[in-house]
């Protein structure tokens, strides 16, 4: 499968892999360098993040699901949380359409987290922005949002 970009008003077949890579490019020109972590990151394990990263991105969700996506029982997930909410990374709260039901989101300090972990530093966004002309713009956007249509696609 091919992809077309435009340049110099021209069209160019360019391959999936060449346009993922260019993609990756993209995103790690856009975010600082390793030295804006913080040094008092929290000691955090790969399944704790997982739940996390899926909280940022889907809000608040139920033990069941982050068990579905995650694969792994409930239980299991209720125990990362358990641990996520003494760190005071998320919250549990009851459901406003059903009080039967709990659902976890992430707290201030949760979010900050995953923003750190994942950041795009929004001057350098900006200037990049700023140096296209509308018509390229337009097409970003298009193609940006074509690939946030699938959702299941980039939670992997």
């Amino acid at each position: 499968m091919t992809a077309t970009v435009l340049a110099s008003d021209q069209q160019h077949p360019v391959a999936d892999a060449a346009l993922a890579a260019l993609l990756r490019r993209v995103f790690i020109q856009l975010q600082p360098g390793p030295e804006a972590l913080s040094d008092g990151w929290p000691n955090l394990t790969m399944q704790q993040l997982r739940v996390m990263r899926i909280l940022y991105l889907e809000g608040p969700t139920r033990v069941s699901m982050l068990a579905r996506q995650l694969a792994v029982s409930t239980p299991t997930v209720t125990g990362i949380l358990d641990r996520l909410v003494r760190q005071g990374l998320t919250f549990r709260a009851d459901d406003p359409r059903d009080r039967r039901v709990v659902l976890n989101d992430l707290t201030d300090d949760g979010r900050a987290v995953i923003e750190q972990l994942h950041p795009v530093n929004p001057e350098r966004t900006s200037q990049a922005i700023a140096r296209l002309d509308a018509s390229t713009r337009e097409a970003l956007a298009r193609g940006l949002n074509a690939l946030l249509a699938d959702e299941g696609v980039l939670l992997g």
